[in-house]
Order: C-alpha cells, then sequence, then structure tokens
C-alpha cells in the first residue's frame, strides 16, 4: 500500500469532516479560504513534490480508490448520526453517479445533453408505478427503471444522430421538456403536479430501509441506511464506467468524439455507438431516479427540471471532462459546497459562482483533467521484432493498446 496515498486521503477527509463541521459560515469562509491559500502555497513551493503525487495517484488508481471508500465507510460514525448531513452527503452521492452516466456520454462520447434530469424523472417514476400501483417489489423495479431509461436513451438517440453540436444540446433540452410535460399531463398514471406520494422504501434482508438502523451499540437514523446503499451504487458505477471506458467500446468513443469523419473512416459505425452511449449514460440516471423515489418516497415533475440537468453538466465541467474521478469530485463538492452558504440565502448562489469561475479561470479543463491517450507507433524495425504498436501513458512510458491513461 502507498503511504502518500494513504496519509494524503487521510488528511483530505479530515479536512472534509471539519467542514462538514463547522457551523458559523463566517468561520466557513475562514477555513476554505486558508485551506486554499496553504494549498496553493504548498503547490507553489513543492511544485515536483506535487507532480510526483499526481503521478503516484496515476498509477495506482484502483488502490486509491479502495482506500477512499474504506475511508467513506466511517462517515455516520464520524458524524454522530447527524439525520441532516446524512441526507446531504446521500444526494451528493446520487450526484455523483449521475455525474458518471452524464459524463460518459458528454465527456466521453462528445453527444451533449442538457437534458439529463428526463432519465432521472422516468427512472423515479417507473419505480413509484411499479411499486404502488403494480405491487412490484422496488429491487426489479429497480433494474427496470434502468432498462426503461436506456430505451428512453436510445428513442433520444436516433433523432439526434443527424444534428451535434448546438443543434444537439437543443435537442435534448426538447427532450426533457417532452418527459416533463407528459409527466404533468399524465395525471391518471403519474398524479400531475401532485406527484407520487408513500413510495414504499426498499428493503434488505428483510431490514426497511426506511426504519433507523440498529447495530446494537449505537443507533443511526434511516438516512445512514440510505448512505450504505448510495456509496454501494456509486461503487459499481465507478466500475462499471471504468471497465467501459478502458474497452474497446470507450475507446471507441473517444475517437468519435475527437473527429467523427475520421473515426468513420476507420470503420466505426458510428450510428451504432452513438444509440449505445446514449442507452448506457441513460442507464445510470435510470438508477439515480429509482433510489432517490425510494429514499424521498414523493416524486413530482418540478424534482426534475432543466435546472437539474445543467447543475449535473456544471459538476463534470468542474471536475474535468470525461475524467472518473474529477465526475465524483465535481459532484461531491457542488453539492456540499452551497449548503454551508444557507445562512446567506441568494448570497450562497454568488459564493457558488464565484467558486466555478475561480477554478475554471486557474483550472480550465477541471480540477481532475482527465489524461489523453497518444497513440505512438514504433519505428518499423520495433514493429518487425514486437508485431505490433503500443501507446503512450502519460508518464511517457510505453504501455499495450488499450492500456488507458
Amino acid at each position: 500500500m502507498s503511504l502518500k496515498i494513504l496519509l494524503t486521503e487521510i488528511i483530505g477527509y479530515l479536512l472534509f469532516l471539519g467542514f462538514v463541521n463547522i457551523e458559523n459560515p463566517v468561520v466557513v469562509i475562514i477555513y476554505v479560504c486558508g485551506a486554499a491559500l496553504a494549498f496553493f502555497g504548498l503547490l507553489w513551493c513543492r511544485r515536483a513534490a506535487w507532480d510526483q503525487l499526481k503521478e503516484e495517484f496515476r498509477h495506482n488508481l484502483g488502490q486509491a480508490t479502495v482506500i477512499a471508500f474504506g475511508l467513506a465507510l466511517s462517515f455516520p460514525f464520524l458524524l454522530a448520526g447527524n439525520a441532516y448531513w446524512l441526507q446531504v452527503i446521500n444526494l451528493a452521492l446520487l450526484y455523483a453517479v449521475m455525474a458518471l452516466g452524464l459524463n460518459f456520454m458528454t465527456g466521453r462520447a462528445g453527444l451533449v445533453c442538457l437534458g439529463y434530469a428526463a432519465f432521472v424523472a422516468i427512472g423515479a417514476y417507473v419505480v413509484g408505478i411499479l411499486t404502488l400501483k403494480a405491487g412490484l417489489s422496488f429491487w426489479p423495479a429497480l433494474l427496470l427503471a434502468g432498462l426503461i431509461a436506456s430505451l428512453f436513451g436510445i428513442l433520444l438517440g436516433l433523432p439526434a444522430l443527424r444534428v451535434k453540436g448546438h443543434y444537439l444540446a437543443l435537442v435534448t433540452i426538447a427532450f426533457g421538456l417532452i418527459i416533463q410535460e407528459l409527466l404533468l399531463n399524465m395525471e391518471g398514471l403519474t398524479g400531475g403536479t401532485n406527484g407520487l406520494i408513500n413510495i414504499p422504501s426498499p428493503s434488505i434482508l428483510g431490514h426497511d430501509l426506511g426504519s433507523p438502523l440498529n447495530l446494537g451499540f449505537i443507533q443511526f437514523p434511516f438516512q445512514a441506511n440510505f448512505y450504505y446503499l448510495n456509496l454501494a451504487i456509486l461503487a459499481l458505477s465507478v466500475w462499471a464506467i471504468y471497465k467501459l471506458s478502458h474497452s474497446f467500446f470507450g475507446l471507441s468513443l473517444n475517437a468519435m468524439r475527437e473527429d467523427q469523419l475520421a473515426a468513420q473512416c476507420y470503420g466505426l459505425n458510428l450510428t451504432l455507438f452513438k444509440l449505445l452511449a446514449f442507452a448506457a449514460g441513460a442507464f445510470f440516471g435510470g438508477i439515480v431516479g429509482g433510489v432517490y423515489a425510494g429514499m424521498i418516497n414523493f416524486i413530482a415533475p418540478e424534482n426534475f427540471g432543466f435546472q437539474q440537468s445543467t447543475l449535473v453538466l456544471s459538476m463534470i465541467i468542474f471536475g474535468g471532462l470525461d475524467s472518473i474521478p474529477g465526475a465524483v469530485l465535481g459532484a461531491i463538492f457542488l453539492t456540499v459546497f452551497p449548503e454551508k452558504f444557507r445562512a446567506f440565502e441568494d448570497f450562497r448562489l454568488l459564493f457558488y459562482g464565484i467558486v466555478i469561475v475561480a477554478c475554471l479561470r486557474f483550472m480550465p479543463e477541471g480540477v481532475l483533467p482527465f489524461k489523453h491517450r497518444i497513440f505512438n507507433p514504433k519505428s518499423q524495425n520495433q514493429e518487425g521484432e514486437h508485431g505490433t504498436a503500443e501507446c503512450q501513458g502519460p508518464d511517457n512510458s510505453l504501455r499495450r493498446p488499450g492500456c488507458g491513461r
């Protein structure tokens, strides 16, 4: 185990806990400014050490992920059962899964989507309708929510095949508005403006996740149940997106994003790959919607508006397009950060905007940008010896094709 990675993640975790536990907003501002100044001061003085640390994380990404999830398991214990912050973190984890799905669609495949909240709405209403009106249990309904959202992703992809850029963004906005209007007007099925209430919570091994979690020596509010469920879903989503991104399918989406004509000349079926990218990205949105319905027990069309879509898009741009850790970090930061400034009412949006503009000014590719694959064909003699070409990693070492970043 890398000691550098372990210490870095423990320090980051403790700083995050300190941020969450400070109640006074003025102290929060001082805390954030102090942490930012200390970080950039160290970066200025020890640039070489920072670069080495980044390389350490890059080459031990799996180990860093396991340590991060291990630390995250202790979060409810260290919060002493604070229901409010557990709920905020639950929303942050769900946003992280949404950001991963949208990032796969927009960051990796280059398909701009400004109506992503529609897939979340579809997943939420599928679970709500199937559990309330059809009597289906939560887990098969959740799987159907992801699959039906994927089908709607393919339906969105069909008209989107003929457009790109700004026109594709407009098509996805229209898709989001259509879904919201359908939810409002199909009152017999969706409840219209009143939405659906009393959606049953899921249960695991007979334990209702909507009831408190009793471990014998300590009792947590019900939000702790969903915290561990959402953490598990996020871990599975990270694993699935990582595998997809580092497969031939993910590499083909990268090629399609960079130059569609060149990708087509190499024999890629753009129609098929675009539809699959929409379907894969929408699946994660449907799953998030289903979990959200079971956690909140109430859904209404205004929960899935255009603002939610732009919020998720800002998360992946803030974290870094096509970057898996960037999407997770952006979602958690942009969900948790505004909550500390609720005392400032509308001015908290001002702080929110200042932070985003400042970060993108100094880090235009996001906080944790994606490292592009670099293809480095060998000379003819080397090809003769090894019979293949290889790609170059970020540390200038040579790797086999498909080896990733």
